[in-house]
């Protein structure tokens, strides 16, 4: 019986392994990766490198020795001694302080860019499907379709060629949405903008981020089902940020990495982590014997790289090559991983341990392309590696240090004196040659001198603080310059920072220039590769459904429009009247959602959702304009009726409370002149009985007589007027009644005739 091909190639994987050939592909390998190694050391770019992260760290020659119980601390080269203790203190003693500029334009720039690249409400893609002429014109295709000689129709009215155009159109774009939210969610569960802000860390810094998306990841979920716990394993897509110093591209890749014919990864493994990959598919256990067996430390990279990175030599080196080999190369690592490729060479991803093959498998994706994706911060013309903010800043970063240690230095010199003596002129008290307060000094007898001033002299050194500043200061203003991120985009304020609020924003605009730049990098060297090769990745996946996949366009506009965004925010706000203007043609929620995303709002937070829209959409519509506007005249009209009718009731209350408040004036107007009134009739009486007593007073002085008998006399002539008024006033009736009756008989008491004058009181 003959057993297929492919079966047969796994019964003699062993017999695979065991052959010298497997040895050779390491070795070749191995190879090309000396060959990238020679290539990026000869470049220079790792001097470049290395002198910007001691730069970011705040590390020189001059303080290095600082550093030296720092375990993470090491020489600059291969054959630099390692340094173990700190410098000797030698007699002069200068200022070793680093200003740490380079730190602070890094972190602001980085900062900068990704607060406008990475916002939380939004992504940097869409997908769209292809256009399709024949469909595009179809949608203005107005006749009926005829199938078999027979007319179609629908249920409201015939079927014509546009229908079909749009339905098919439209689930062309069901399906491109449906793939553009999975792979977001790609992104999202792996985290994706916090990678991110790792490669535009290591871009600012170093020129260069590298960023690794898709590489294939187990995501385990859990769920419970009739109490029972569920735990299932899937395989993703994931992104995630890779060490630029552990990064080496093909030498002919030019200024994209993507370019060359293969990328080499450095990891680090222990020895148990090794063991673990043993019996994993696609690992040669065998092999992982023999490297166990070899020990750790055969293979290393002489190449100082990062200064804070920690090393173990205990670690084994890994090495994981994206490139082609040949069919039968592949096949004598994976045996009957070629039984579908017809081509002569695979796009492969082999592992290397002490040159020796632990895996190989083709590349998850069928174009071939790298999952790395390198950032540059500036263009570097010919290289893959850009020009970074700290390498822009390294000049201004040296003139800062060296005027501030200069400064410290003249400062300290010129803050005592530089003492001349003449020592065969005078001679200490005490005999020591020490400054002291009150010390007493002999002047040699056999001096030439007769001035002992001229035998103990100072000097003073000039404090050269001004000058010094200035350098400072210009050394900071050429940071400025050369990063092109002035202190006003770092919140903070300068001798450059305009005084006005049109300058500043004029400044801050065109500080933005350099944003402008690296939001079209992003796009073409990070955004549309991975999220092409997600895309690919997600039309090769079986497991998804075909709902989700078609023939999409991928716009990458995402970076572009952000950093236009955060440029033009002033002008959005300006744009609010013309929002409201239908003849501008301007969408309000359109507006809102960039005028919200500009201030770093969620739209969707201050939105009605969709059950709401849906609700006030149920909702009868408006009336229409002209019986709208008949309303409201009605209704201004009634309301005109009421106000003056209103107003009428107001005018009669008013009359009203008019007269009564006359009437209460009138009131008390009466009230208040008879109270005036009665005071003065009491007064007036009081006045005439003062009076009366005065006359009493000056009668009885007069006539030499009392008091009291002048008030007796008084009284018995008012008893004599009383008398006589009752008598006239009988007699005066008596007359009135005489004439009506005449009188019967006279009375005898009444006096005869008449009284002489003035004698009327006593006849």
């Amino acid at each position: 019986m003959e057993l297929p091909e492919e079966v047969q190639a796994l019964l003699n994987a062993e017999e695979y392994r065991d052959t010298a050939s497997l040895s050779v592909i390491g070795l070749a390998i191995a190879g090309r990766r000396e060959e990238a190694k020679a290539s990026r050391k000869q470049s220079g770019i790792e001097d470049t490198w290395l002198e910007a992260e001691e730069a970011y760290l705040g590390i020189d020659d001059a303080n290095r020795a600082e550093f030296a119980n720092a375990r993470w601390m090491k020489p600059t080269n291969m054959d630099g001694p390692i340094t173990t203790m700190r410098r000797e203190i030698s007699e002069e003693v200068k200022s070793s302080v680093f200003v740490r500029l380079t730190s602070r334009y890094v972190d602001a720039g980085s900062a900068k860019l990704s607060e406008i690249l990475l916002p939380i409400d939004d992504k940097a893609f869409s997908l769209s499907p292809t256009p399709i002429p024949a469909l595009i014109k179809g949608k203005a295709d107005l006749s009926q379709v005829v199938h078999n000689g027979v007319p179609l129709e629908k249920e409201d009215g015939p079927l014509t060629v546009k229908d079909l155009a749009e339905e098919k159109m439209g689930i062309a774009l069901k399906k491109a949405k449906a793939a553009e939210t999975r792979i977001y969610d790609w992104m999202v569960e792996c985290q994706y903008p916090a990678e991110m802000r790792k490669v535009i860390f290591d871009a600012a810094r170093l020129g260069v981020g590298v960023l690794k998306a898709p590489y294939p990841r187990i995501v385990k979920g859990m769920s419970m089902t009739k109490n029972v716990l569920q735990i299932r394993e899937q395989l993703v897509p994931a992104a995630k940020w890779v060490d630029v110093w552990n990064i080496y591209p093909d030498p002919a890749c030019g200024e994209n990495i993507q370019d060359g014919d293969f990328i080499f990864e450095r990891d680090y493994l222990s020895a148990r982590q090794l063991r673990k990959l043993k019996g994993l598919d696609g690992y040669l256990s065998d092999q992982i014997d023999k490297i166990l067996k070899e020990g750790p430390g055969k293979n290393s990279v002489d190449n100082p790289g990062r200064p804070d990175e920690k090393h173990n030599n205990n670690r084994f080196e890994v090495w994981y090559y994206y490139g082609s080999l040949k069919r039968e190369e592949m096949e004598r690592c994976r045996p009957g991983s070629t039984r579908d490729v017809d081509n002569a060479e695979v796009y492969a991803l082999v592992t290397l341990v002490n040159d020796s093959v632990i895996r190989a498998t083709i590349n998850p994706l069928d174009s071939g392309t790298f999952p790395y994706h390198g950032v540059p911060w500036q263009r570097r013309p010919g290289h893959w590696v850009g020009v970074g903010v700290g390498e822009q800043v390294r000049m201004p970063q040296r003139m800062v240090n060296a005027a501030t240690r200069a400064l410290l230095n003249n400062a300290g010199k010129s803050a005592g004196c530089q003492f001349i003596i003449d020592q065969g002129g005078i001679v200490p008290g005490d005999g020591r040659w020490t400054l002291l307060p009150d010390k007493i000094w002999y002047k040699v007898a056999d001096s030439v001198s007769d001035d002992v001033r001229k035998s103990f002299t100072s000097i003073v050194i000039p404090n050269m603080t001004p000058q010094l500043m200035s350098i400072v200061e210009y050394g900071f203003r050429l940071a400025e310059e050369s990063t092109s991120i002035p202190l006003i985009t770092q919140g903070q304020s300068g001798k450059t920072t305009p005084d006005t609020f049109g300058a500043a924003q004029l400044q801050n605009n065109n500080a933005n220039q350099l944003l402008r730049s690296i939001g079209y990098a992003f796009d073409d060297y990070i955004t549309e590769p991975v999220i092409r090769q997600f895309y690919e990745w997600l039309l090769l996946d079986p497991a998804i459904s075909e709902d989700e996949k078609g023939d999409f366009h991928i716009a990458a506009h995402g970076s572009v429009a952000l950093v236009e965004r955060a440029i033009q925010d002033q002008t959005i706000m300006q744009m609010a009247q013309m929002a409201k203007d239908p003849a501008f043609g301007v969408d309000p929620k359109k507006w809102f959602k960039l005028m919200a995303k500009s201030k770093r709002l969620d739209p969707r937070e201050l939105q009605y959702s969709d059950e709401d829209m849906a609700k006030l959409a149920q909702q009868p519509p408006p009336p229409a304009p002209a019986v709208q506007v008949a309303t409201i005249r009605a209704e201004m009209d009634k309301a005109k009726i009421a106000a003056m009718q209103q107003d009428g009731k107001a005018d009669r209350d008013l009359a009203m409370q008019k007269i009564k408040v006359d009437t209460d004036r009138d009131t008390v107007y009466v009230q208040s002149e008879q109270e005036r009134t009665r005071i003065m009739g009491d007064a007036r009486m009081r006045e005439i009985e003062v009076k009366r007593e005065l006359a009493l007073l000056e009668y009885a002085n007069r006539h030499q007589i009392s008091l009291e008998n002048v008030k007796a006399m008084l009284a018995r002539t008012a008893m004599t007027l009383t008398v006589q008024k009752q008598l006239a006033g009988v007699k005066q009736a008596v007359e009135t009644d005489k004439r009506k009756n005449p009188q019967v008989a006279r009375t005898e008491a009444e006096p005869p005739g008449r009284a002489d004058n003035g004698r009327a009181f006593e006849q």
